[in-house]
């Protein structure tokens, strides 16, 4: 049946499976662990029993062993370490307050509830499943119906508390809060997780405490009301005894958001001090118990802050932390705790704070920083600035346009930070670091590949990329970065040898016993725990190999500006460009819209209830069979995909069901167990024809068509002044209008002078002042461009040189029977997939395009492009760029299958190449080289990393923060 879910599985599955297992055991590690007692406090009677309860422990040992012995921290291995520091209480209770919305959804919907997704791929299970981690059933409402969004989370909530509670031996911990969200102005101030937008500091008035002296009354430790939680405690801000845990995006991306939540922990503990001075003062006029007044104030000094940074924490956010008054009693790196500042309370074995008001403070780095969105596409998922309203829209109509116009400052604009971070805030250096960091953890996990990529013939280290190409300053920028890890981690490993060697020594003087041999043979024993998981179900080694990751191509985003801008014709390109799919691979939209009701029905309900329409979430990437197969469809066949889908769907559940048809035992039990994948099956494909009927007539609505008839000629070098006037006149949403007005400077090498200033003064009277600064900003990030000239707007450009280099233009692809990327936008194909498609022929008879890339004398070497191996023992990228070119990707590629016996093989078995985006991916690229990758003429299997999930409005919006 072609309804049914898919088998298999990308090429990087079991780098994907570590992923997700490695960052689920490394938030539930750090939750579980109490910073304040070290590792050699006396609970070492946990140390072997931690793990005794947990539901995932054979994955976890099984994890360690993949993780670990390639060199990579991961949450299994620190089970021991953290085992000893484990809360020691009957039950701890900790709050969650994140940085950003877009870091929450992440969080709950990419780390807590995929940590499973490698089981998605059989028949009978579901990732959206209802089942414990102990194999009972989970209470479900109505099975055959979406759950709202807060039901989804509330859910997701209980499953972690679940898993939490389930630890043996130590104490207990438990989530009681997670709803709440820090303000990105960065006032101390939270929001709730609804989107309605409500501050936990906004002033209202309380009647109870009317002529009061308590200078917080007008507070949110005071008003329940204001935020929606999951839990029943919801004003437990003044309990001592919860833990606040600040969960916060690092590496210098969300600075506001850090200064929000120590402004928040200040205000906490001003509010606490108040209370016990009050308490103090009702001691002294009732007489109340001293004992009493003690127990409360012991309670107060133990209390613990906690402020942990993904994936890390910098010296500049510490220090920053400090300035703000948050001293670092407490710093947690890779497991392993630090003191400083604190001394050593005996009477609970805590640590207190010598600046901290009696309370500690814990700093911790979480190395969680790719998150598998699917089986090809990664994501470092990096957020700027934000929390804003809970979706882009907010409350808006998805229907209604006009409502996503939004101004400045609203949550779209936290979905893209990396490219304002470098280009507008001059923070190059953040973003070069955590994508370089970032792979070299591919590469580590690279080496379950079983032959590595170091090329044909070359010498290289198992797991290194041997071949490297980049596209672009930035991508030079983290080439360079990425080459001088390896060698500083080559020379701190040389170093521990020479110390290891010391010690050897040492213990053969005293007759101490050290096998090398076995040493060797558990790391290899581990590596192969990631190389080959499905051997482990019975297979043959042989048969389940992983191809290696053969080439890495990095593209800096500003190599291609002008994708961004267009809209794309795919299915998944236009839930993105209508509903906006959120940070973490999921869509959320009124219930009233994937279940619609009856007319009478529907009435009715309006008269009950005119506000009640609660959102779903519904998930988008490889945990819905039917989702994978129909996303990269054009908008002229995904609806006549979805119609045969429902008759071949109908038609089975017919032919089974026709009592005419004798049916035995065996079949009948078959098809029982096939009812849950039927009833799964029904209800995506019930949500996916509600939601591409709606895009669909967004799609062809007059509007619509303009706008992609517009785009066509600027991207035919036309100019479409005229059209841009006409736009700003009838009110054109203003980050609609932006895209067309950076577009057209984009393709026409910027807009005349006089024409700017006319646009300039149009923008400002009819969207406001403010648009000024946003404006300036996509100025200085290269989107517009004054041209100072007396020249026709003909003239040859960069953007047309790369048009008819690279073939951008082709009109004539079918979009229901494709043969080229173009289909994706219906005859223009993006320009970095055109240059992954170069790549394979070694850039030939492209020396003018390859001038006009970006240049720039930023970190690196300021390159246009580079290509070069990887080699062993490393070496610097000078030392690099010094050696001869190997031969183009596409003759390595054949080279490669044919030193392998993999030449003629099925699909799954081509090499890897991994294209990573700097600066964000649209899902307009994504289409276009999953279609490249699944062609038999291909070489290459491509797997996409990103620094971010893109689209038009989205980066523009990132850059006027």
């Amino acid at each position: 049946m072609t309804t049914a879910p898919s088998t298999t599985r990308g090429p990087l599955s079991h780098i994907v499976d570590a992923l997700r297992i490695d960052n689920h055991q490394l938030l539930v590690e750090t939750l579980r662990y109490d910073p304040r007692y070290p590792n050699n406090n006396n609970n070492d009677e946990h140390h072997n029993t931690t793990n005794a309860g947990d539901a995932d422990a054979a994955a976890g040992d099984h994890h360690h062993s993949a993780m670990d012995d390639a060199g990579i921290h991961s949450a299994a291995a620190d089970a021991h370490s953290s085992a000893s520091h484990r809360f020691t209480d009957s039950t701890t209770r900790q709050k969650l307050i994140f940085g950003s919305h877009n870091l929450r959804r992440t969080v709950l919907h990419q780390v807590i509830a995929r940590r499973v997704a490698a089981n998605f791929d059989e028949g009978d299970k579901s990732t959206n499943s209802s089942n414990n981690t102990d194999g009972t059933t989970k209470k479900s409402k109505k099975k055959n119906q979406n759950k709202s969004q807060a039901e989804e989370e509330e859910e997701l909530m209980n499953e972690l508390n679940d898993e939490l509670l389930s630890v043996g031996g130590g104490g207990r911990c438990e989530i009681v809060k997670c709803s709440e969200v820090l303000s990105p102005i960065g006032d101390g101030s939270l929001l709730s997780s609804d989107g309605t937008g409500h501050s936990m500091l906004s002033s209202k008035p309380s009647n109870s405490n009317k002529g009061s002296n308590n200078p917080f009354e007008d507070t949110a430790f005071n008003n329940d009301d204001t935020v929606n939680s999951n839990s029943t405690d919801d004003n437990n801000d003044d309990d001592p005894t919860i833990i606040t845990t600040y969960i916060l995006r690092g590496g210098g991306f969300d600075i506001p958001s850090i200064a929000s939540a120590a402004l928040h922990r200040n205000r906490i503990l001003s509010m606490s001090r108040y209370q016990q001075q009050q308490q103090q003062s009702s001691s002294l006029q009732y007489g109340d118990d001293h004992h009493h007044q003690m127990q409360q104030q012991q309670q107060q000094q133990s209390r613990l802050f906690r402020f942990v940074f993904l994936p890390r924490m910098t010296e500049m956010e510490r220090l920053l932390m400090k300035e703000l008054g948050v001293q670092d009693d407490i710093i947690v790196e890779s497991g392993n705790v630090v003191v400083s500042n604190a001394t050593t309370a005996a009477s609970a074995g805590a640590i207190s704070s010598s600046g901290g008001a009696g309370a500690v403070n814990s700093l911790e780095s979480l190395p969680i920083d790719l998150i598998p969105l699917d089986d090809d596409v990664l994501s470092l998922e990096l957020s700027g600035g934000g929390g804003g309203v809970e979706s882009w829209s907010g409350t808006n109509n998805h229907n209604s346009e006009s409502d996503r116009g939004g101004g400045i400052g609203s949550a779209a604009a936290s979905a893209a930070a990396s490219l304002r971070h470098s280009d507008v805030e001059g923070c190059e250096a953040d973003v070069v670091d955590v994508v370089a960091r970032s792979l070299l953890k591919l590469q580590l996990l690279n080496q379950g590949g079983g032959g590595g990529g170091g090329g044909v013939g070359g010498e290289s280290d198992v797991g290194v990329i041997g071949r490297v190409l980049g596209l672009g300053p930035l991508a030079t920028a983290v080439i360079d970065r990425m080459m001088y890890l390896r060698l500083e981690e080559e020379r701190m490993d040389t170093q521990a040898e020479e110390e290891e060697e010391d010690e050897y020594e040492y213990d053969e003087e005293d007759g101490g016993d050290y096998n090398d041999d076995e040493i060797l043979e558990n790391t290899a024993v581990g590596v192969e725990a990631v190389e080959s998981p499905s051997t482990a179900a019975g297979g043959s080694d042989s048969d389940n190999k992983h191809p290696p990751i053969q080439a890495l191509l990095v593209i800096d985003r500003k190599v291609d500006l002008v994708t961004p801008m267009l809209t794309p014709l795919t299915y998944e390109g236009l839930i993105d460009d209508v509903l906006q799919i959120q940070v973490g691979g999921c869509v959320s939209v009124k219930k009233s819209i994937v279940e619609p009701e009856d007319q009478n029905e529907q009435q009715n309900q309006r008269t009950r209830d005119t506000n009640k329409d609660p959102k779903v979430l519904l998930p988008l990437n490889d945990s819905d069979p039917l989702y994978t197969e129909v996303r990269d469809k054009h908008v002229e066949v995904f609806g006549s995909f979805l119609q045969n889908q429902a008759k071949a769907l109908k038609e089975s559940h017919s032919q089974f069901t026709n009592r005419e048809t004798a049916r035995d035992l065996s079949e009948i039990h078959q098809f029982v167990k096939q009812i849950p994948v039927f009833t799964r099956n029904l209800r995506s494909l019930k949500n996916h024809i509600h939601i591409a009927e709606l895009v669909k007539s967004a799609a062809e609505a007059t509007s619509f068509r303009q706008r992609w008839q517009t785009e066509r000629s600027m991207l035919e070098s036309e100019s479409q002044y005229d059209t841009l006037e006409d736009l700003i006149a009838s009110g054109e949403p203003p980050y609609r209008w932006l895209r067309l007005f950076c577009l057209q400077s984009l393709t026409s090498n910027g807009i005349k002078a006089t024409r700017y200033e006319s646009l300039r003064k149009e923008v400002v009277q009819t969207y406001g002042f403010e648009f000024l600064m946003v404006l300036n900003d996509l100025e200085k990030a290269g989107f517009l461009r004054k041209r100072e000239t007396f020249f026709m707007d003909s003239m040859a450009t960069s953007y047309s040189t790369l048009r008819k280099s690279l073939n951008l233009i082709n009109a004539e692809v079918d979009p229901s029977n494709p043969d080229d990327p173009a289909y994706v936008s219906s005859g223009y194909a993006p320009i970095t997939v055109r240059w992954v498609q170069s790549a394979m022929r070694g850039f030939l008879g492209l020396d003018e395009a390859l001038k006009e890339l970006p240049s720039s004398g930023g970190s690196g070497s300021g390159r246009r492009w580079i290509d070069i191996e990887q080699k062993s023992p490393p070496e610097s990228l000078v030392d690099a760029l010094k050696q001869d070119r190997g031969p183009s990707l596409g003759v390595l590629a054949k080279k490669f299958n044919e030193s392998t016996g993999r030449a003629g093989e099925q699909q799954e078995r081509k090499p890897v190449l991994l294209v990573f985006y700097v600066g964000g991916i649209t899902y307009m690229e994504v289409a276009a080289l999953r279609f490249l990758s699944k062609r038999p003429s291909f070489p290459y299997a491509i797997i996409c990393c990103t620094t971010e999930i893109v689209n038009g409005e989205t980066l523009l919006r990132s850059l006027s923060c």
